[in-house]
């Protein structure tokens, strides 16, 4: 089964902490250095899982969990003077040179992301206090446990509006968006949660508040590196913690980057980027195939479909988050496929907010067919 291929790498990178050195960079090699360049060989897959092991897929992203919590306590481990673990860790962590460390700790705020709140996303849309609590709890590495309360209730009935955060604007820059979307999603994540306990009567600034538990819940892996390490080992996770938040705001960024919906029309399929990457729907649980996600959020992974009426991206989820980085080479990158969604699935309202927005396309462009 291959949507094991994340909690597989998530499993052998624990295992890293036990041997140092070079073996603490070795899964973020696999995955920029050879998933990467795999993932645009390989190509689309069109195809809806047709097995009937939704129990088993379940369990792959309840398995997170735990295997996250284990690479949190090794990295904390790995500040520390501690030494119960055993002289093979011991020995591990005390002959690692600080780069190879360093890659440890990016490495694992990388799976923060892809292994988090990637999994957390599926989770908090579902039916189910276990399923969602869950998800909380894999949001908390990255302080970002906001997020189960502004995705679900904010993004997805405003996507592609102007009072979506998470919906990029054209011409608008990563590294702004990224800043604007930190501020705006978790302040819309406390007004919503804030309209919530008032309708039932309940005081604000209370442990019912799931903002409140939620930051709580980011305070127990805080305390347990200043245990670790003091002020150092603090250091350490927030920016392991920011490096799993600029996995979020990458994805948020790239997913809807540019695509406009008129105020109370219908969520669409074309308001989703998506790409069909066989590999990238693999690793991130087919989270690309975004617009089926959209237009029926509670639909398990494994059954989402790749909807080729929506519109594409040029390449896959890795690819793209990279670019994004890159204002210039990702506008350039962007810009024929703007102008063949303005074309090809823009409403006659969109186009209208489109032109009243000043954007304009390139006079030479050739929009690619999709």
């Amino acid at each position: 089964m291959f949507f094991l291929l994340l909690p597989i790498l998530t499993l052998l990178f624990c295992g890293a902490f036990f041997l140092g050195g070079i073996w603490l960079s070795a899964t973020i090699i696999l995955i920029w250095v050879i998933a990467i360049p795999v993932d645009e060989i390989v190509g689309d897959d069109w195809e809806r899982y047709k097995g009937r092991k939704g129990v088993f897929l379940s369990l792959i992203l309840y398995a997170q969990l735990p295997t996250l919590i284990l690479g949190t306590f090794l990295a904390a481990y790995y500040v520390s003077d501690w030494t119960f673990l055993g002289s093979a860790i011991n020995e591990a962590r005390d002959t690692s040179a600080p780069r190879q460390t360093f890659m440890a700790f990016f490495t694992l705020g990388l799976f923060y992301g892809i292994a988090g709140i990637n999994v957390a996303h599926e989770l908090i849309h579902r039916n189910s206090k276990v399923a969602v609590n869950v998800g909380r709890w894999l949001l908390s590495f990255s302080f970002d446990t906001g997020f189960a309360l502004e995705h679900v209730y904010g993004h997805h009935l405003h996507v592609g509006m102007p009072s979506d955060p998470a919906t990029a604007r054209r011409g608008q820059n990563f590294w702004p968006f990224l800043g604007g979307m930190i501020w705006r999603a978790n302040k819309n994540a406390w007004d919503i949660e804030k309209r919530f306990l008032t309708k039932r009567g309940q005081r604000v600034w209370s442990l019912k508040n799931r903002f409140i538990t939620g930051q709580l819940m980011s305070l127990t892996w805080v305390v347990l590196f200043a245990i670790a390490g003091g002020w150092r080992g603090v250091l350490v996770f927030l920016a392991m913690a920011f490096a799993g938040k600029l996995y979020l705001e990458m994805t948020n960024y790239i997913e809807h980057y540019g695509l406009v919906r008129a105020e109370g029309t219908r969520v669409d399929g074309r308001h989703s980027w998506n790409s069909g990457r066989k590999l990238t729907n693999f690793m991130l649980f087919n989270l690309p195939r975004h617009s089926d996600h959209h237009v029926k959020p509670g639909k398990p992974y494994w059954e989402l479909d790749s909807r080729k009426d929506a519109p594409q991206l040029p390449y896959g989820y890795f690819i793209m988050a990279v670019l994004a980085t890159i204002p210039p080479l990702f506008h350039r990158v962007m810009q024929p496929y703007l102008e063949s969604w303005d074309r090809d699935f823009a409403s006659p309202e969109e186009r209208a907010i489109i032109a009243a927005s000043g954007w304009k396309p390139r006079q030479q462009a050739s929009a690619p067919q999709t």
